[in-house]
Order: structure tokens, then sequence, then C-alpha cells
């Protein structure tokens, strides 16, 4: 979020890192962060920002799939601390194993790296907001169920996954997480997940035309897909 305030920029894989934990973990309405996006990025485009927000605030068409994790998100993708240390540079001289979650540290190693933990003065990093992140993800998926059992058959399929009802009368189905569809809280990312360098997000015009017609497919096939799919449900 320091980058995102100081430059206007931020890589794709963290802007899902921190999309994750609003919603997922601070159980915020995700209008919040799509406002926040559109005002601090320099590259905002309302029609994708938007959409990316709904799909990540379990409001979209196309809803994220996964959870990520703000401690093992940060290590997995970014190993040797360098991101941190440029972007924290109050961090920089936590060994490796802290510089991640300078909170875990020995109060002693803490102030030889002159990292000073609080909200006040004299504080150069501030306290964690969230101590138990399990707990947190457990209220958050909580309000979601409470949601989707006084939303009615019209908009939860017998499947578990969720409708959206169109103009000309049919329903579309949306890509809904599993932990939703099966009541049961099971999609997390753990200490060993890796960091896949296929995320690593490719800016070239060669990349960029390529990613823009998978997209177009991907959307047209979804639409396609969900109105069978919902056909086949009322059936």
């Amino acid at each position: 979020m320091t980058q995102l305030w100081h430059v206007g920029w931020m890589p794709n894989y963290m802007r899902h890192v921190v999309a994750g934990f609003l919603v997922e973990f601070l159980n915020f309405d995700w209008r919040h962060g799509e406002r926040w996006f559109a005002e601090t990025l320099v590259d905002a485009d309302t029609a994708i920002n938007a959409y990316m927000w709904q799909n990540g605030g379990h409001s979209g068409m196309d809803q994220w799939n996964f959870v990520m994790h703000p401690v093992f998100a940060a290590k997995s993708c970014d190993p040797e601390g360098d991101y941190v240390r440029r972007w924290l540079p109050q961090l920089a001289k936590l060994p490796i194993e802290f510089i991640h979650c300078p909170w875990e540290a020995p109060a002693a190693l803490r102030a030889t790296a002159k990292v000073v933990l609080g909200n006040g003065r004299g504080a150069n990093y501030a306290q964690r907001i969230l101590v138990d992140l399990e707990a947190a993800r457990r209220r958050s998926f909580a309000a979601v169920m409470e949601v989707r059992r006084g939303a009615g058959k019209d908009y939860i399929l017998p499947s578990g996954h969720e409708a959206m009802a169109l103009d000309n009368g049919q329903r579309a189905v949306l890509i809904t997480r599993v932990d939703f569809r099966e009541g049961k809280l099971t999609t997390r990312q753990t200490a060993e997940s890796k960091w896949d360098e296929r995320r690593r997000e490719r800016t070239d015009d060669l990349s960029r035309a390529m990613q823009d017609s998978m997209r177009e497919h991907s959307a047209a096939n979804s639409l396609d897909g969900g109105l069978r799919l919902a056909e086949e449900e009322q059936l």
C-alpha cells in the first residue's frame, strides 16, 4: 500500500493480496477497495476495476476461487524480502525470517534493527490490526453464508452456485467458490504454497494483446456456459 500511495501502482499479485485481505479477513464491503483503487491507481480502468473487485468481493460473475494469506502470499512472491526492503525501509535490517512478519521478531532483535511497533509517537511500523487471521476468516465466511441463506432459491441454485437474473428471463450461473457451495471453509493459502511464475505480469504489447483476447474469449464462453447450466438446473 505504501508503493500504491507513492507511485500510483502496485504489481497485480499484490493487488490480489490487499483485496483479499480487505474482503476475506477484514470483512469489508468490496466497494471501499474499489473506490480506493480508482482514486490511487494511475492505470485504473473503471470497468475492469469494478469487475475485479466484484469478483473478489463475492458479487461478480467469475468470483475468485482462491484466498490470499497476507503473510504467506508475501513470503511466496518476495522470498528474499527485496520488495519489503524497498517500500518499507524501516524493516530492512530485520533478518529474512522476520521481514514479512516483524511482530514475530524478539523484542531485542527489533530494537537492534530499529523497528518500533505501535500506533503512537516514536513508532515506525504499525501494530497489526488483526492478530488471529484464522478467526477473522471464519467470521467473514459466516457473514457470507448468512447472506446466502437469506437469498432464496432464485439466487442460490441446487448446485450451490449463485445465479444472476438476465433481462430475457433466463439465469446465468456465476462461478462460486467451493467453500460457499459446500458450506465449509476449505480454501486457504498455506506456508507451503509456492509462488507460481506464470502469475508474473507481462506488460509487453504482444502479451497484453494476447491477454485481452483470452479474456474476451473466456468471458464469452463463461456467459454461454452459464446460460446452459442455468437452463439445465431449471429443468
